[in-house]
């Protein structure tokens, strides 16, 4: 029950509708309880004198009149309580997607995304069914029981007492089986995270299993998955189901325990029938409440178990904040490493080793080097993605870890190597890289210095075309221009591209950096890539090997050293030509 503590702010949010629920559930049980009341005097006037239809008439309107009260109100109960728990799951949702936005890259290598789409649903989904029907039964158990329980004293406490002698085993059944659920749920719910993981990973792939071949070998995963899923969803169903015939296998004992001590009663005269039968229709009203017990503990074990996994992400803590008073602009651009190292945990290796390096604003900075080298290591930390592990870095001077996060970002355009685009129009795409709304003429501007805007023209509905899921209905080279594009529209006082030409052919890549030369002008700028060709006219070049700066000057300089540099710039050079051939 501890992790439901964390409901408590969103349920005083709104308290005065849960008030009024709590209000109506009341007056539904008040006028359901005095109904076997009406009954039994009816049955006990039946042959007295002066009994007549009409009697039976306003015992008879009662009746109505009380089921309909009852009626009534359980469905405004429904309309505040219920209500409340679609309310605070719209609260809950948005307050997940805001701590999933919040984190750092560290939380996303940590966590899978079908992890957390199950969390977003399944959990989520579970939360609001303890915030509805459990908090709605519960109270409705709750002042069933009061009122029930109240006039059956009035009537006869101790038919009262040999009535409900199955109570305490019905509590401790309750508890075992409830403890079983909770645990059982925790299993159920991570094995159907690894499942979502495996359809998503799939489905993501899916042009790479086709092209190895490896249908089969995905399908066989899925359904081992599946079937572990089946085996645990069907433990613990074993275990939910118990809960009802029990429930009412004791409440058997209740009426037969009833029937024996009452209808002796009766014989001795000490009660009349219908006092027995208002205590047969008392017990047959507390069914469902005490039947309910076990399925709000289900609810309730469920929620629990969900509630602490959405708990530990929304509390989860931010390793990269803002500080008060934070620096919220980039002035110039100039951007300085002082002995920086970045080890990603402490049982891996560092990625970078005390590198050293000055870019001064408005110049242009090339980084080539083999796979692994912490080229992408190294632009990350820029716009803070990751935190330095030693060291420090400095914009216009001022320690980055100074600047407001948010406004560091907003300033620096970054292309990614492998870029995402969302399944909306071209415009959308990459209008989203500006700061605030965009306007056509702008995105249009943004697409063309990328080099993307004639090929935009040819589509039908041009920038009105919808991508598909990843941008699938562009080519590669387009994906990458129209990343390029996105990052250029928000004019930049930094522009970092990761290896971002890789995928464009050599002609295109042409114009990109003939482009380039213009945009390089007016801001810091840094390109990643493994062509010597998109680094060689930047103003410095450095070669990164194992996370540490081997080589550092022009191009011309680099050749000269006759080194790495120049080794992988004879390479490619003899690769071009025997292409040629």
């Amino acid at each position: 029950m501890k992790s439901l503590l964390a409901l408590l702010p969103y349920l005083k949010k709104y308290k005065v509708r849960l008030l009024w629920g709590f209000v109506f559930v009341t007056m539904a049980n008040a006028a359901s309880s005095f109904i076997p009341r009406v009954v039994g005097t009816a049955i006990d006037a039946l042959g007295t004198p002066g009994f007549t239809m009409s009697t039976v008439f306003y015992y008879s309107l009662g009746v109505i009149g009380l089921t309909i009260l009852s009626g009534v109100s359980m469905y405004m109960t429904r309309q505040t309580i219920i209500v409340t728990s679609r309310l605070v799951e719209y609260d809950l949702k948005n307050d997940f997607v805001e701590a999933i936005e919040r984190q750092t890259a560290t939380f996303f290598s940590n966590n899978s995304t079908g992890s957390l789409m199950a969390l977003s649903t399944n959990d989520i989904a579970s939360v609001r069914e303890f915030l509805g029907p459990a908090i709605m039964y519960s109270a409705n158990t709750i002042a069933s029981f009061l009122f029930v329980l109240t006039l059956m004293l009035m009537v006869s406490p101790m038919l009262t007492l040999y009535a409900l002698l199955p109570l305490p085993i019905i509590a401790l059944t309750t508890y075992f089986v409830g403890q079983k659920v909770h645990l059982m749920y925790k299993i159920v719910q991570e094995q159907y995270s690894n499942l979502t993981t495996t359809a998503q990973e799939s489905f993501s792939g899916a042009k790479v299993i086709r092209a190895y071949s490896r249908s089969d070998y995905e399908s066989d995963v899925f359904a081992q998955e599946s079937k572990k899923y089946v085996r645990q969803r069907l433990r613990l169903a074993s275990w939910q189901s118990s809960t009802m015939p029990l429930m009412i296998i004791l409440i058997g004992f209740a009426q037969i325990i009833t029937l024996w001590y009452g209808g002796g009663l009766v014989i001795k005269g000490e009660a009349t029938l219908g006092t027995l039968t208002q205590f047969f229709i008392y017990i047959a009203q507390l069914i469902w409440p005490i039947a309910a017990v076990g399925w709000v503990t289900n609810l309730i074990q469920r929620g629990a178990a969900s509630m602490e996994r959405l708990t530990n992400v929304i509390h989860q803590k931010v390793d990269i904040q803002s500080l008060e008073n934070a620096t919220k602009t980039i002035q110039l651009g100039k951007i300085e490493f002082e002995n920086v190292s970045l080890q990603y945990s402490p049982a891996m290796p560092k990625v970078l080793s005390n590198v050293t390096l000055t870019i001064p604003a408005g110049s242009s900075l090339g980084i080539v080097g083999a796979v692994g080298s912490g080229k992408s290591s190294f632009i990350s930390l820029i716009p803070r993605l990751y935190d330095v592990t030693t060291g420090e870095i400095r914009i216009d001077g001022v320690p980055l870890k100074q600047y407001d996060v948010e406004a560091l970002r907003e300033q620096i355009g970054v292309v990614q190597q492998e870029p995402f685009l969302f399944s909306s129009t071209i415009a959308d795409n990459i209008g989203m890289g500006g700061v605030g709304q965009y306007d056509l003429p702008t995105v249009q501007l943004a697409s063309q210095q990328a080099q993307l805007h004639n090929d935009v023209l040819r589509f039908p509905e041009q920038y009105d075309t919808i991508l598909g899921e990843r941008g699938i209905t562009l080519s590669g080279g387009q994906r990458q221009r129209t990343a390029i594009a996105r990052a250029l529209i928000r004019n930049p006082k930094i522009l970092i591209f990761d290896d971002s030409l890789s995928a464009v052919d050599t002609q295109t890549e042409e114009q990109i950096l003939k482009m380039l030369e213009e945009v390089k002008k007016e801001r810091t700028t840094i390109i990643i890539s493994h062509r010597i060709s998109a680094v060689k006219l930047t103003d410095t070049i450095v070669v990164l090997d194992k996370g540490v700066i081997v080589e550092h000057g022009t191009h011309e300089e680099l050749l000269e050293l006759n080194g790495m540099y120049a080794t992988m710039y004879t390479q490619q050079l003899l690769e071009e030509e025997l292409d040629t051939y």
